[in-house]
């Protein structure tokens, strides 16, 4: 019984530390133009990208926000590599927004190797300069390009070409997948399955 209080205990600990948020920040590969539809998947090796901030309820206060934008990393040498390069931010412009009424910024980690698989090196935050605002419906706050990453120098392994816009390290919202899945969702005859679990 005490085994169980305890379990209860630390469950409870856990799920208020967990950050909670009024908003989602979605990446959307864009087919239709619309906002309040996710597409995640394409087997092109490139796309336009839309970055969405959309309340959890109508009415939502939105203040500064800071997240990253990654994906699948790999170390090999020493070195990071990622799956998809994009071209959201230019090293010489700091803002990325390209909603009006928000200011925004952008860092770079500049640890060598993965902070985690998934994982960000890009710190972007912005900020609506009337301190808060308030949400009725998604927004878009930039459009940009994706596309898969080049190849890995020969014996490093190529991570899976998919970004993400995450709340913090190994945790995210939603990701998008260029170039197709990177888990093969073809359908598998059933004789397969089963050899496998034998």
């Amino acid at each position: 019984m005490k085994s169980r209080r305890t379990f209860l205990a630390v469950a409870l600990l856990a799920f208020s530390a967990a950050p909670a948020y009024a908003f989602d920040i979605l990446l959307d590969i864009d087919t239709d133009n619309d906002p309040t539809t996710i597409n995640e998947i394409t087997f092109e090796t490139s796309a336009v990208v839309k970055l969405i901030l959309t309340p959890n309820f109508p009415g939502e206060e939105i203040g500064r926000v800071d997240f990253g934008l990654g994906g699948s990393c790999l170390e090999c040498d020493l070195v990071h590599y990622y799956g998809t390069s994009h071209d959201l931010i230019d090293f010489d412009v700091p803002l990325w927004v390209q909603a009006s009424g928000i200011a925004s910024g952008w860092d770079y980690a500049t640890s060598l190797g993965c902070p985690g698989d998934p994982g960000y090196h890009l710190v972007l935050w912005f900020e609506p300069l009337a301190g808060t605002i308030e949400l009725e419906q998604p927004i878009v706050l930039a459009e940009f390009n994706a596309w898969v990453a080049p190849p890995t120098p020969s014996g490093c392994p190529q991570p899976a070409s998919n970004l993400a816009a995450m709340s913090q390290q190994g945790v995210y919202w939603n990701y998008i997948q260029i170039n197709g899945p990177a888990i093969d969702v073809r359908p598998s005859p059933w004789g397969r399955i089963k050899a496998m679990f034998r």
